[in-house]
């Protein structure tokens, strides 16, 4: 990111400046998704849409998508207030302000943001891995570790679970899933052997270590997963891939999905226990209420759930989540989001968009069951994409 004496233009140093803004805003979105440490989340992200206001031209044809986020809350909202439920507006600016970094997608097409991501990461996941370490080290710091980084600022979880009668030590950023794209890209340098260098090999070791004590079941095993689905992209054309790859390839895919069942039926399992829950009060509710299924109950919403035995403002089945508060416009929030999956299945054929491709299918499949669409994480992530389609689209139709 850094300019040489030679390049300092005028167009590169606001290239320059605009760059450095993001990867700020990156930056505190991934250490500080709560906003409760650098308290820097809003005066970043003022300054970089303002920024872009002054000096980008705005790409209109993303105008639609952001269109979309926004009516899929306000109109659930307005029929809520015909109905007369009674929801607190305190609990629906929340939701709009979650979606405002959506307007950046106007200029997205201006930032590289799998490149702005990379450092943030590493600089991130080389912070939990000291904490993590010295927590190992000297126990009897995890005490003050935990009052002031979960308990305090709630930006780090921290806690001994138990995975198929295995204790684990384990803690993690709220923002953990925004890594992959990031973990994805070190994961393909280090598996091509002409690309693979020492500083892409420390990288990928600081962030894949971090998500090995990550926390959740599906963060310890994504790395693995991404690592499998770029080792098929990479020597899929290989000559001798079908003789020795694809049938390891699959063992360890049944290995995988057996692991996958496992830990999804641990009846032990405190969070599994939560989450049926959730489903029962879910069912009973839409039984009780269709019409909510259409118009939606109305954004910030609460409605009881067994899985807590109480009044809830929103579960982890962030889907199920969507349709309660937004009825059928929860489609459009939906479509947004999956809308990138379309580019990279067009260029599958490059093996960075394919590993891409299904490091985003991963990241939808686990907001499925974690409230990681409607937030600060969900918006790197979208915005990560849509920046990544503008890449690999400009790559291969220069002209346009």
């Amino acid at each position: 990111m850094l300019i040489k004496s030679a390049d300092i233009t005028y167009p590169n140093t606001i290239r320059f400046v605009g760059n450095a803004l993001f990867l700020m805003l990156i930056l505190v979105f991934l250490l500080d998704p709560a906003n409760t440490i650098l308290h820097k989340k809003d005066v970043v992200f003022i300054l970089l849409t303002g920024f872009c206001i002054v000096f980008y031209k705005p790409d209109l044809s993303k105008l639609p998508y952001i269109g979309a986020l926004v009516a899929a809350i306000l109109i659930p909202y307005l029929f809520s207030l015909i109905a007369m439920r009674n929801i607190d507006p305190d609990d629906v600016i929340p939701i709009f302000k979650a979606i405002s970094p959506s307007i950046l997608l106007l200029w997205i097409r201006e930032f590289d943001l799998l490149k702005l991501s990379r450092m943030p990461v590493i600089f991130a996941s080389l912070i939990m891995d000291i904490l993590f370490l010295v927590i190992l080290i000297f126990p009897e710091t995890e005490g003050p570790i935990y009052l002031f980084a979960a308990i305090e600022s709630e930006t780090v979880q921290m806690a001994h679970r138990w995975f198929l009668g295995i204790q684990m030590f384990c803690m993690y950023l709220r923002s953990t899933i925004a890594f992959t794209f990031v973990l994805t890209y070190f994961l393909y340098i280090c598996i091509s052997k002409d690309k693979r260098t020492i500083k892409a090999l420390i990288a990928l070791a600081i962030v894949f270590f971090y998500f090995t004590f990550a926390g959740t079941r599906s963060s310890m095993l994504v790395p693995w997963f991404l690592a499998g689905i770029v080792c098929y992209a990479v020597y899929r054309n290989h000559p001798r891939a079908k003789m020795f790859f694809y049938p390891l390839l699959a063992a360890g895919a049944v290995l995988f999905i057996i692991l996958i069942v496992a830990l999804a039926t641990e009846t032990e399992e405190v969070s599994n226990a939560v989450k049926y829950g959730h489903i029962t009060s879910y069912t009973s509710l839409f039984e009780q209420h269709p019409l909510y299924l259409i118009f939606g109950q109305g954004p910030g919403a609460w409605f009881y759930s067994d899985g807590f035995n109480k009044y809830v403002l929103q579960t982890e089945w962030t889907y199920l989540e969507l349709i309660r508060w937004f009825g059928l416009c929860s489609l459009l929030i939906i479509g947004v989001f999956f809308r990138p999956l379309l580019t990279f299945w067009k260029y599958r054929s490059d093996a960075l968009t394919f590993s891409l491709l299904w490091t985003y299918a991963a990241y939808l499949v686990i907001a499925g069951t974690n409230p990681l669409m409607l937030s600060s994480t969900g918006m790197i992530m979208l915005l990560t994409a849509y920046s990544y389609q503008e890449q690999i689209t400009r790559v291969n139709h220069p002209n346009s």
